[in-house]
This record gives C-alpha cells, sequence and structure tokens, in this order.
C-alpha cells in the first residue's frame, strides 16, 4: 500500500496541486502542436483554441462542481461560492466546459472542429496525468475502503487505506498517453481519432470508478437514483464518442486548408471621368 503523504504548502499559497495542474496545462499546449504540425494545422490556432477550451474549461467545471456536487451552497449565506474558481472544479464540467469552448471558437474562427479538437484532445492526454497527480497530492478524491495494493492510507481508516482516485485516474490517464504515443509514430490516423478514442475509452473507466467513491463521509459525492453526477456525464461522453468515430472514419489523414478565392480582375481600365 502507499503511505499517505501530506505536502505542505510553499510561502503558505503555493499547493501542490496547483502547481501540478499548472504544469498539466502548459504541457498539454505544448504536446498539442505535436499532432497540429501532423495534420498541417495553425500553430498560432492551436494556442488561440487551447486558451479557449482552458479559460471556458475551467469556468463551466466550477459552475457545473457547485450545481451538481453542492446545490445547497446556493441557498445557504455562502452562495456566491459560484463565484468562487478556485472552490471547487469537477472534471466532466471541464469536459462539457472544453466541448463548448471547442466549439464556440470554431465558429467564432470558421475552423474545422474535429481537426483541431483531435490535436487538442492529443494533448490533453498528458496534461490529464499532471492533473490528476495534482489530486494525488492533495488526496481530495478519497474512496472506499479497501487493502488493495495501490491504495493510500488514509489516516481515518488506519490500519487499511482507500482507494485514491485520483491516483487511480492519473494512471488511466498516462496508459492513454502511451497509446497516443504508439499511434502518433505510425501517422496515418484520421482527423478525428485522438479525440473518438479519449470519448469512447475514458467513460467506461470513469463510470466503473465512481462506484468505489467514499460513500462514509460528509465529503461523499451526492447520488442522483443512485448514480453520481459523473456516471451520468460518462454515457453522454461515450454517445458523444461514438458520434465523433463515425464522423472520423470519413475523413481523410491531413486537414487541407480551402483554396484562396481569387478575385477577377477588372476588364480594363478604369476610366476617368472628363471635366467639364
Amino acid at each position: 500500500m502507499i503511505p499517505y503523504i501530506e505536502i505542505p504548502p510553499l510561502f503558505h499559497i503555493i499547493h501542490s496541486f496547483g502547481v501540478l495542474v499548472a504544469i498539466g496545462i502548459l504541457v498539454g499546449a505544448r504536446v498539442s502542436r505535436f499532432r497540429a504540425a501532423q495534420l498541417g494545422l495553425d500553430d498560432r490556432m492551436v494556442q488561440s483554441a487551447a486558451t479557449w477550451v482552458v479559460v471556458v474549461g475551467f469556468i463551466v467545471g466550477h459552475v457545473f462542481d457547485v450545481i451538481a456536487y453542492r446545490p445547497r451552497e446556493l441557498l445557504s449565506d455562502h452562495w456566491y461560492v459560484i463565484f468562487e474558481p478556485w472552490a471547487g472544479l469537477s472534471s466532466f464540467g471541464g469536459f462539457l466546459g472544453a466541448l463548448i469552448g471547442i466549439v464556440w471558437w470554431s465558429r467564432k474562427y470558421n475552423m474545422p472542429l474535429l481537426a483541431y479538437a483531435d490535436s487538442i484532445l492529443f494533448g490533453l492526454a498528458p496534461g490529464w496525468t499532471f492533473g490528476r497527480l495534482g489530486c494525488f497530492s492533495a488526496h481530495d478524491h478519497p474512496g472506499k475502503i479497501t487493502d488493495f495494493w495501490l491504495a493510500v492510507k488514509y489516516p481515518d481508516v488506519a490500519p487499511h487505506a482507500r482507494h485514491d482516485l485520483g491516483l487511480d485516474e492519473a494512471i488511466f490517464a498516462a496508459g492513454l498517453t502511451a497509446l497516443f504515443v504508439i499511434l502518433y509514430k505510425w501517422k496515418s490516423q484520421r482527423i478525428g481519432t485522438y479525440a473518438a478514442l479519449t470519448c469512447i475509452l475514458y467513460p467506461p473507466v470513469r463510470f466503473l470508478m465512481d462506484f468505489l467513491r467514499r460513500t462514509d463521509g460528509v465529503e461523499s459525492d451526492p447520488r442522483y437514483f443512485g448514480l453520481t453526477p459523473a456516471q451520468y456525464g460518462a454515457v453522454m461522453l461515450f454517445v458523444a464518442g461514438l458520434f465523433i468515430a463515425a464522423r472520423a472514419w470519413r475523413q481523410p489523414n491531413r486537414y487541407t486548408p480551402p483554396a484562396p478565392v481569387e478575385v477577377p480582375a477588372e476588364a480594363g481600365p478604369s476610366k476617368k471621368r472628363r471635366k467639364k
């Protein structure tokens, strides 16, 4: 089993969670450019799309966290928590926000949605790994009591341990990253391959993983008809993944920008008006 290690904040403001999430964002943005170059996308537009995805993802992820996981706070004296993005973030809310961000961005700049989404999600896998390692460092996703060898010895259940779902998901994200690296070296994936794989492979893992969430304390996630909000989100994301896979199957291996429209030259020189 893994010992429970608390990492104290540096100068009381710099937490390991925030540091690892920031590293994840930087790594993800950098790695997405490799897939963009493979597809022939504009590097500046990839950075622009990544910015939209991160910003909108964080905003919607926080709002979703408050509404789906802590609705009572909206009816209490602490209702303004919805305007405190540092007070909580839902991963599936972040996925929803990222989807809204990339669709909004593609429509605003008239860019191919599937190609740029593929690039962003290619970089998401390694960035996701660092982000979930941040969750693991904070131990903010405690699971059920277990004696599994990858469990963490939370102090409240000693000498037993708990599943640490941040660690479990970091392992999944690292495996997804390894898969993407292998596929990237083949250089023959259709546009949308990485977006489809992410949306198809993650939901079943997350759906099952949420059954391991803690149910014996105040930190337990709410259930709606026996399922967590993330499990409902997993079902919807899986359906979206099947739709993306069907679209990707008909796509080429490389993005071809539309040819510039040629403006016909004027027929003959312009005639000057005669002075009277």
